[in-house]
């Protein structure tokens, strides 16, 4: 009885060594396998092309081109594994690289930003308006949720269209192939991406010329650079700079964004507005009921003292009317002056 006990411990023990030794030659096969992002493979006897439009407001003009892509890439792209996500030692940074950066992917780059380079050059551009002419570029593309997977930025321009992650991945891209720092940000709680480039302050006085941190530029609509997004700013959040930590970078550039102070005045201003005009708001819902009722006993019995005092409301009313009136098209004005930050500053300056 005893030896049969010790046959079944011992029938246990061994396998258990043999079910320990399988979990072991898992974990070095595992190991052994290499960490695969994704990658573009395309067909070299692909030669079909495709005419991408571009079409986009930028300061008081309109943006035009028509640039001709190989579609070999894009295929790629679209192939069945190609944005295969590693299992283990995933690395960030590697897979938004690689998505980004994908060589497959250098002629559209080259092409793109062979014309964007050309436009600023013949207009006379500063860096920080090439950084807005970029970021205009990718914002006028159409918001679509495509996907739950993130597309190569080759996919996002062929078919003129992407969500926040695809948006913020090809303006990424397109900065850092231009010299700049530039990364992407994952808002967890919002389930939301933005892009994001360095910063450094321009002729702020507070840390003039000395670069810092990293402003976020939301790519699903137009919006100034370092301008909340709508889900953020639903939440009472202000992120809008973050550190180097924060950022998963896609390139190895150097070069800053410089006029945030000049996007951080405008913004206030704007804040202001708003508020002015919710005051102003309250004031003539307050006149209104004021003058019916003024009316309604003026209907009843002439008072010269109340008609008076009915003439200076209607006065009142009419006057806030107008200054809300004006609040509301300069409004109007900073709102849609995102790809004219400088023209926008220089009206927001003469108002104060």
């Amino acid at each position: 009885m005893i030896r049969i006990q010790q046959m079944k411990i011992l029938k246990k023990l061994l396998a258990a060594v043999l079910i320990f030794g399988m979990i072991i030659s898992s974990a070095v096969s595992v190991g052994a396998m290499p960490t695969v992002y994704p990658s573009i493979t395309s067909d070299p006897g692909d030669t079909s092309t495709q005419v991408v439009e571009i079409d986009f407001p930028f300061k008081g003009e309109t943006v035009s081109a028509e640039i001709t892509l190989g579609l070999a890439p894009y295929y790629g792209a679209k192939h069945e594994g190609s944005k295969s996500t590693p299992l283990f030692g995933c690395s960030p940074e590697k897979y938004y690289a690689a998505v980004a950066q994908d060589p497959a992917q250098d002629e559209m780059y080259a092409k793109l930003l062979g014309f964007f380079t050309w436009y600023a050059e013949s207009h006379g551009l500063t860096g920080d308006e090439y950084v807005e002419l970029l970021t205009t570029y990718v914002q006028n593309i159409p918001y679509k949720t495509v996907g739950a997977e993130v597309n190569f930025p080759i996919e996002t321009v062929i078919e003129d269209q992407g969500d926040c992650d695809d948006k913020s991945i090809l303006l990424a891209g397109l900065l850092a192939r231009s010299g700049y720092a530039a990364g992407v940000v994952v808002l967890s709680e919002e389930n939301h991406m933005t892009a994001a480039v360095k910063t450094k302050e321009g002729e702020s006085g507070r840390s003039k010329n000395q670069i810092s941190e990293y402003i976020l530029i939301e790519t699903t609509r137009f919006a100034y650079i370092g301008e909340d997004s709508a889900l953020i700013r639903n939440r009472n959040k202000n992120r809008t700079r973050v550190r180097e930590e924060g950022v998963i970078l896609v390139g190895g550039g150097a070069a800053a964004y410089s006029a945030s102070w000049q996007i951080d005045t405008i913004l206030e201003e704007r804040g202001q507005i708003v508020s002015a005009i919710e005051a102003l708001g309250q004031e003539m819902r307050i006149l209104q009921n004021e003058i019916a009722d003024q009316k309604t006993l003026l209907g009843q019995s002439y008072d010269q003292e109340l008609y008076e005092e009915y003439e200076k409301n209607l006065t009142s009313y009419y006057e806030c009317t107008a200054t809300c009136y004006a609040y509301i098209d300069t409004l109007s004005v900073i709102n849609t002056g995102s790809f004219s930050r400088e023209e926008t500053y220089q009206m927001v300056i003469s108002m104060m």
